[in-house]
This record gives structure tokens, C-alpha cells and sequence, in this order.
């Protein structure tokens, strides 16, 4: 049985990086890493209906509600 798993969001991504391509073409401007990451941070969300103190977490549902969107 697995108890929890990472989810990315594939339609964000998609749509954060068609406007860095916007934004480059326009002017050459290049996406910022994410503060202390030497890379721009799409996100990742954890999912689990177990949840523990101290680590942020969504359940199933919230999980399902999100995925494609």
C-alpha cells in the first residue's frame, strides 16, 4: 500500500512555459530561478489522506480536483 505520492501539474507547466517563450521572444527576459533553487520551481504538491504534523500535504480529493487543472 502506498501512503503518500507527488503530484506535479503538467497544464502549468505548459502554461508557465509557453509565457517564458513569450517573454523571451519579446524581449529577452529569461524566468528567475525560485528563491533558493538554481532552477524555476514548477511546483509539486505531496497527497495523502494520512497527513503528519509538519509536512505539508493535500488529500485524494483535493488531489483529483487539481491534477489536469
Amino acid at each position: 500500500m502506498i501512503g503518500a505520492t507527488s503530484q506535479q501539474y503538467p497544464l502549468l507547466m505548459a502554461a508557465l512555459g509557453i509565457e517564458a517563450i513569450a517573454k523571451f521572444a519579446a524581449d529577452g527576459t529569461k524566468p528567475a530561478p525560485t528563491e533558493g533553487k538554481a532552477f524555476f520551481d514548477t511546483g509539486v504538491a505531496l497527497i495523502t489522506d494520512k497527513p503528519v504534523d509538519g509536512v505539508t500535504s493535500i488529500d485524494t480529493t483535493k488531489g483529483t480536483e487539481l491534477c489536469w487543472g
